[in-house]
């Protein structure tokens, strides 16, 4: 900081540079495609607002290098996931993830799924009905992390389908991801990411000139586990929103039962969300809701089953 402020007082445009920059974060860059891909898909991450510090299955779909950490149990070494995610007009989302973990590498694969449920298709507005059409979004994902000491990187290549009535559409996207790990204040654990989210070529329906594009993201997080608090605080830049900030946390208030919360700043959907989970042996129950910023809409509910082997 002290160097920021004595660059800007001593090169006249070094000044209005940091200036342009930062309002370029909070510019939006319009419309995107597969939005699907920015839901939370987890009912542990989703409950602190997206700051997530178990890893293993769960990272797949956040940031690739964290798969490495393999729940919180460092001898598991196999991690399996289902989420189920209820939406507002009977619209849904569910989740499926896999990694394994062989030394100093890990592996996985994810699938998920956004379907709209059945909508009527009119002639005119509001016209009379013609039939019932629905839509899909699908992503299938491969996974690979390695660590190099307390430094993790990963990357996941995904496939990528969008169908709506009979238009449908594909294309693919890129993930990236490091994590590092350190300890700080009488040995407390932390950890801080960094992950490109989404990264892709324009896409569209043949034989129509408009394209559009990946709902890109980065995002910068640290968090920390100070037992029985685990706290988190990130920063999230989507292509089609304002500079995101979430900050959120989970009590546990013993082995089996932990209770979270979480707080959104410039998220047009979400503000808060809340959850807890219950966990016995190798088997994890979770649950989320989060309220929408729209009183018309309500808010989701998102279930998660995981396992640890």
């Amino acid at each position: 900081m002290l160097i920021l402020i004595f660059l800007s007082y001593s090169f006249g445009g070094f000044k209005d540079d940091i200036s342009d920059f930062w309002e370029s974060l909070n510019n939006t860059g319009g419309p995107t495609g597969f939005e699907f891909l920015q839901l939370d898909m987890h009912a542990r991450t989703n409950g602190t607002a997206g700051n997530d510090w178990e890893g293993g299955v769960h990272s797949l779909l956040t940031n690739p290098s964290e798969i490495m950490y393999s729940s919180e149990d460092p001898n598991k070494r196999y991690n399996f996931a289902f989420t189920y995610k209820k939406l507002f007009l009977d619209m849904n989302a569910n989740f499926v993830g896999f990694t394994a973990k062989n030394g100093t590498s890990a592996y996985g694969v994810s699938f998920l799924g956004f379907f709209s449920g059945d909508m009527e298709l009119r002639y005119g507005s509001p016209g009379s009905s013609l039939a019932d059409y629905s839509g899909e979004n699908t992503s299938f994902g491969i996974t690979y992390a390695r660590s190099f000491g307390d430094l993790t990187v990963g990357g996941t290549l995904k496939t990528l389908k969008e169908r709506i009535f009979e238009v449908s559409y594909s294309t693919y996207s890129f993930d990236l991801g490091m994590s590092r790990s350190f300890k700080a204040f009488k040995d407390k654990d932390f950890r801080f990411d960094l992950s490109f989210l989404h990264v892709g070529p324009k896409y569209g329906p043949e034989g129509l000139d408009e394209e559009f594009r990946l709902p890109l993201t980065w995002h910068l997080g640290l968090k920390g586990n100070i037992k029985p608090l685990f706290v988190g605080f990130s920063i999230n830049k989507p292509l089609n929103t304002r500079l995101q900030y979430t900050i959120g946390g989970e009590y546990s208030i013993n082995e089996y039962f932990s209770v979270r919360a979480g707080r959104r700043i410039n998220n047009p959907l979400e503000k808060y969300s809340f959850g807890w989970g219950l966990r016995k042996n190798n088997l994890n129950f979770d649950y989320s809701y989060a309220p929408t910023n729209i009183e018309i809409i309500e808010g989701s509910h998102i279930f998660t089953i995981s396992i640890g082997l």
